[in-house]
């Protein structure tokens, strides 16, 4: 945690002084009533309309008379105003308007916002006068500001002065006094019901109870992500102390913090100098303790529950997110939920209340019950509802409900956090319970199909040893079966013995819902002894499958791992085993030298010694240089050098090699390698993989070579090329002009010789292991003597027929290329068979 500032600095910085914030800036219900109810006037907020205003709009002005004092007192007027004006002949504005309308809308829109049109009659007994106002919507102002140009024309026109004149303005209307009191009234309602944003506190704290678990939860899906949590179970580290350490340090830092919440919520109670603030329950020394005591419940509770939830998110920044948003979005519905019965009307509050509110009980139940964060915000309401008997009385008087402040706040009625401590309590066994089943749910899958007769397994009883026919498998793997059936001195003697090992999935049918069994490893039998190095060679043929059923990572559905006689299947730890991945398990935020020190504690390794054995390690694998550099700022293949050193550590009795050379460049590879050989040879028994056939030849003093989940082939490496190969490789360069004599010699000399290839005067030969003879008239196999083959070159080298020549043996890719290289028709009726459960056919080679 010391390396992971930020997660520190939100975990207790972020906290602390968000609990400050809630305390002193969150607007209590008295300052949200003022803000809402005093409107007084403020200085210069009115405004006086005139056409001025939207200058440089253009005004339209019309006059049916042109000249007369109609029309100069109106446009006098407008310009006194100071506005722009556009004096037209036109006896119809809109036309003209219009007209302008079609020239550009966008001028139309921006520019024409008031227009006027004088009718002065003056044929009539009275002259009179009659104004029309037309105003653009655009703006809010133009409609008064219209009416108030007309007004004034009229007035001065009737008044016969152009002194006179009517005033516009626009000024806020002030709120009536009497209405504050109404406003109180209902603004303590929605307080004790909780509506946002009158009442904020304990939702506030609930959103944040939800972050600072929620960082919690980023260790734990990164660790499961990166499988740094399974490397560390392969030490003596058992599932369950692992969980408790986590919950040993989760819950030191959430108990310091939630105290350091405590005293400051206490000081906020006491300090604070609104006296209506929300915090001020929490003066009342009770109030503070049962605020403390709902907090360390709700620590107890969310442990064990994001504990559960780490299993699901694929990132760890989409874990947080999703994890934060699920319990807002609870804790959102459950306020709004609690307030629908305050607009809800109940007729007959002495009768009891209505059906919504019991609705809605049962409703927020259900949410605290799911979720610790909605418990807790409800048991911080149900704290500051006990302590205001205001709220208690509008409470009984609107819902119709009996709540009592002098009922204890242990009790199990609300206003009581009884309630609430309960359902925390059945939380924090439950998710335990829920913990340990996902944990245990291979073996108590297994449990259950094996006590339960009703529940048929066809895959599983076509995997029964006793009806497996291993008749047609290669006579070097039935052989390996039959001695580990029958000769008890090799298990004994063995450090490792698999025995009918069988691993089977459900595989979904293409285009179908229907699963169908599928045989990833089939009776896959071997044992290796004490300093032997058993390479595991395949290409999407069950190595894979095989090496993680081997390390304990999966059960197998059947068979046999006895590791140092101990069946892995019925051991929990002291396998002492050590395991290198094909991919880097390793904690990202430890150095080096840390992750050495973790796994030597890990695996049981004296205090005294650790010291000394990491020193080790380190110069081992040439790791001096970055003792003291994190994990995560390692190339990719010191990443795997310290994978390796890990595997190696306390010399285990069988250490497994997944790929241990992927990523090292060739100095390193071949000093792995010598410290591959070295651990052989002082008594470590290695099992590894890998896609380099030049390692395994290296190093492997034993090779399997796998085909669809059973072994094509099993032996030590020069079994394998004299039962698989061709014969001996052979390259002769000729001198002179002699390839044609040469061959011939060649032909005689060693009969059963294939010339296979010829590039210019090099001879690119195969010498079969053995050559048919008839001597005396009976056909035989005569075995070819390396040192003939040698003798016969050199002779020609010496008459000057050869320059030079070379003679090699069969290479293991040539074998491993030769056993995978199946023609379709048998790898479709392979696959077929795994599929049907029915074992697996080997072509006899």
């Amino acid at each position: 945690s010391r390396r992971q500032i930020s997660l520190c600095l939100g975990f207790f910085l972020l906290s602390i002084i968000a609990e400050i914030l809630f305390i002193s800036a969150v607007p209590t219900p008295k300052e949200i009533q003022t803000s809402l109810s005093n409107n007084p006037r403020v200085t210069d907020a009115q405004v006086t309309l005139i056409p001025s205003i939207y200058n440089a709009q253009t005004i339209v002005a019309y006059a049916n008379s042109n000249g007369n004092d109609v029309q100069t007192r109106l446009l006098n007027y407008l310009t006194s105003t100071g506005a722009t004006i556009d004096n037209i002949s036109d006896d119809n504005v809109l036309n003209y308007v219009r007209d302008r309308y079609y020239e550009s809308a966008d001028v139309f829109v921006n520019k024409y916002q008031l227009s006027f049109a004088a009718y002065y009659n003056a044929t009539s007994v009275s002259p009179s006068l009659r104004m029309n106002a037309y105003f653009s919507t655009v703006n809010f102002h133009t409609m008064p500001t219209s009416l108030g140009v007309a007004a004034t024309n009229l007035y001065q026109f009737y008044a016969n002065s152009t002194s006179k004149s009517i005033v516009t303005t626009n000024q806020p209307i002030i709120t009536n006094p009497k209405s504050g009191s109404y406003l109180a009234e209902i603004i303590a309602v929605l307080y004790c019901f909780e509506v946002f944003p009158i009442s904020l506190f304990s939702f506030l704290n609930s959103v944040m109870a939800t972050i600072f678990i929620a960082i919690l939860l980023l260790t734990l899906i990164t660790e499961r992500i990166s499988h740094s949590k399974d490397l560390q179970l392969l030490t003596n580290l058992t599932k369950r102390i692992y969980w408790f350490s986590n919950w040993i340090f989760d819950f030191s830092l959430c108990l310091i913090l939630i105290s350091l919440l405590t005293i400051i919520v206490k000081i906020g109670g006491v300090a604070n100098p609104k006296s209506d603030a929300e915090v001020h329950v929490y003066q009342n020394s009770s109030a503070a303790g049962y605020f403390f005591l709902m907090y360390f419940m709700y620590t107890l509770a969310s442990l064990p529950f994001i504990y559960v939830f780490s299993f699901i998110p694929n990132s760890s920044i989409m874990g947080f997110t999703n994890f934060f948003i699920i319990n807002v979005i609870m804790c959102v519905i459950d306020a709004v939920a609690n307030s629908v019965p305050v607009f809800i009307k109940n007729d007959t509050p002495s009768a009891g209340p209505t059906g919504v509110y019991s609705v809605v009980t049962v409703i927020r139940s259900i949410f605290a019950v799911l979720l610790p964060t909605v418990n807790l915000k409800q048991a911080l309401s149900n704290i500051q509802l006990h302590e205001n008997t205001g709220c208690i009385s509008i409470y009984n008087s609107l819902i119709g409900t009996k709540l009592s402040t002098t009922d204890s706040l242990m009790s199990s009625n609300r206003p009581g956090v009884g309630a609430q401590f309960i359902i925390f309590f059945v939380q924090i066994i439950f998710w335990w319970v829920i913990l340990i089943v996902i944990e245990n749910r291979l073996r108590i899958r297994q449990r259950c199909q094996g006590c339960c007769c009703c529940c048929e397994n066809d895959s599983l009883d076509s995997a029964l040893t006793d009806e497996w026919d291993d008749s047609l498998l290669d006579e070097d793997v039935r052989q390996e079966r039959q001695t580990i059936l029958q000769d008890n001195e090799t298990k004994t003697s063995s450090v490792i013995v698999v025995e009918d090992l069988v691993k089977q999935f459900k595989k979904r049918k293409s285009k179908s819902n229907e699963k169908q069994n599928y045989l990833a490893v089939n009776h896959l039998n071997f044992h290796v002894q004490k300093r032997a190095c058993f390479g595991l060679l395949a290409n999407g043929a069950g190595k894979t499958t095989t090496f993680r059923v081997l390390v304990n990572d999966i059960k197998s559905t059947s068979g046999k791992i006895i590791i140092n006689g101990k069946n892995i299947n019925e051991m929990k730890r002291d396998l002492e085993i050590g395991f290198c991945p094909q991919f880097d398990w390793l904690i990202h935020d430890l150095t080096v030298s840390e992750t050495l020190t973790l796994f030597a504690r890990l695996k049981g390794v004296e205090a005294s010694e650790i010291p000394e054995m990491c020193s080790n390690m380190i110069d081992i694998f040439g790791l001096g240089t970055y003792e003291n550099r994190q994990i995560q700022k390692l190339s990719g293949g010191n990443k795997r050098k310290v994978s390796a050193a890990l595997a190696f550590m306390a010399n285990p009795a069988l250490v497994f090699l997944d790929e241990p050379t992927t990523g090292l460049d060739a100095a390193a590879k071949r000093k792995l390698w010598k410290v591959i050989r070295a651990a052989r040879d002082v008594g470590l028994t290695i099992i590894m993989t890998s896609h380099s056939m030049e390692e395994c030849e290296a190093l492997c003093t034993k090779i399997g070579i796998m085909k669809m989940g059973q072994f094509m082939c099993l032996g030590n490496l020069q079994h394998l090329r004299h039962r698989f190969g061709n014969g001996y490789a052979v390259k002769v360069k000729v001198a002179g002009d002699n390839v044609d004599n040469v061959k011939a010699e060649l032909v005689s000399d060693l009969p059963g010789i294939e010339i296979q290839d010829q590039h210019n005067e090099v001879l690119f030969c195969n010498v079969p292991f053995s050559y048919s003879s008839s001597d005396e008239g009976n056909p035989t196999k005569v075995p070819y003597n390396l040192a003939r083959v040698f003798e016969i070159l050199n002779r020609r080298k010496e008459q000057n027929l050869i320059e030079s020549y070379s003679v090699t043996q069969t290479t293991l890719e040539q074998i491993f290329v030769q056993l995978a290289g199946e023609d379709e028709e048998t790898l479709s009726d392979r696959r077929e068979k795994n599929q049907q459960t029915i074992p697996l056919t080997t072509t006899r080679l």
